[in-house]
């Protein structure tokens, strides 16, 4: 009897339930988003407004011809990259793709002068500060002996750093190949589609990865989108932009209901499903467990290429150093946890024979805050470039 009595309540309790969540999926989430935040599915892919804008100009140019490819700064092999020649204001680049800072590299390499071939991302480029103010461009300016090849690119993974050194870096036959190392940015090195790893990320743009062969070797998965017209056709439609990812993107493998075409899951027809599954695709990105050993893919991947790009750099004569330059979050997440996350990695490396340089030191060390060092969206300041600067300066004759 009292069965009987319960499962009306029940069965009501229910329908209640299931008609706020129906109200919630169609309020909370009619824009698709909640909290301000894509909310999934993510069909299309794209999770702001900036990359909807930048979707918008992209079909433009591929339907009208409006704009220039140079716009997007667009590159089949690596995804992106600055152009030849190009560029503008503060941010200019010369002949061989370098950002310029009293002026451009010198075709022919000056006797007695060395040259040093930098790679990497922002914090390599400079983002943030003027063209003379990096430390690449510091470090040029304060010794007359050396040379600095600035090959850094902003959003870059080291996967797209050493396939950078291959084409642009190893004509400039450098004496010297540094390889910049942003540790917050690691997971990149193991991402596809830039949006998936970080759905604040400005660009909708695609790019290459390594995968780890049967013999531990580098395997390179292509750029999905070698034109424009692959970037809208992959963001238009959901079967092929899986197809295309082909399983390599660690952050649509992790939850393929996420991007599984819209409406072809239960969850997506409702408010909590889609809550629970935005939850869970947003996971996984935690940087200490990924570089936490062998066991990870990130730490093997990362491992793999600089030991790779070592091992080119010297069979071309070039000297290799891997340059840690960490950023705000990097040092912040280092002091909670008591211990930096790219220490195993580093340790392991520095065993196989890689002459590391960590800026951590000297940023430390400096006696400036982390205010003082760091610009507003976390690159280095006009200040923390010095002081990288005259770090490595003092090193590099070790």
């Amino acid at each position: 009897m009292k069965l009987r009595r319960l499962l009306p309540r029940v069965g009501l309790s229910l329908a209640i339930l299931a008609a706020i969540d129906q109200v919630a999926l169609y309020t909370l989430l009619r824009d698709d988003r909640f909290l301000q935040r894509a909310a999934a599915p993510f069909d299309p892919p794209v999770f702001s407004p900036s990359q909807a804008a930048t979707l918008a100009r992209i079909r433009a140019h591929v339907e009208d011809g409006e704009g220039s490819p140079a716009d997007f700064r667009f590159d089949a092999e690596l995804g992106w990259c600055n152009p030849r020649n190009g560029g503008f204001g503060d941010f200019a680049y010369d002949w061989a793709g370098c950002r310029i800072a009293a002026g451009p590299l010198a075709r022919e390499k000056t006797p007695g002068v060395r040259r040093v071939v930098t790679l990497g991302c922002s914090m390599t480029h400079g983002e943030e500060v003027g063209p003379t103010e990096t430390w690449c461009a510091v470090l040029d300016a304060s010794r007359a002996d050396v040379e600095v090849a600035n090959l850094g690119v902003a959003a870059y993974g080291l996967d797209q750093a050493l396939l950078r050194w291959r084409r642009d870096g190893v004509p400039l036959a450098g004496d010297e190949v540094w390889l910049g190392w942003l540790p917050e940015a690691a997971l990149r090195a193991i991402n596809l589609y830039r949006p998936a790893l970080r759905h604040w990320s400005l660009e909708v743009c695609f790019k290459p990865r390594f995968v780890l062969g049967e013999d531990g070797g580098l395997v390179l998965v292509p750029n999905p989108a070698q034109n424009l017209a692959d970037i809208v056709r992959l963001c238009d439609s959901q079967a092929e932009f899986l197809a295309a990812l082909g399983g390599h993107d660690p952050w649509v493998a992790r939850a393929p209901a996420a991007y599984a075409p819209r409406g072809s899951r239960l969850s997506h027809h409702s408010f909590v499903g889609r809550i629970l599954l935005s939850v869970h695709e947003a996971g996984g990105r935690d940087l200490a467990r990924r570089l936490g050993g062998p066991g990870e893919e990130a730490y093997r991947i990362l491992r793999a290429i600089v030991l790779t790009t070592a091992r080119e750099a010297g069979e071309h004569g070039a000297r290799f150093r891997l340059l840690i330059l960490p950023c705000r979050t990097d040092l912040e997440r280092r002091d909670a946890a008591g211990r930096a996350a790219w220490e195993p990695l580093c340790a392991d490396l520095a065993a196989a024979g890689v002459e590391i340089l960590d800026l951590t030191g000297p940023l430390d060390a400096s006696g400036l805050s982390r205010a003082d060092l760091f610009a507003p969206q976390g690159h280095y300041s006009a200040a923390g470039n010095r002081v990288v600067a005259e770090a490595l300066a003092a090193a590099i004759d070790r």
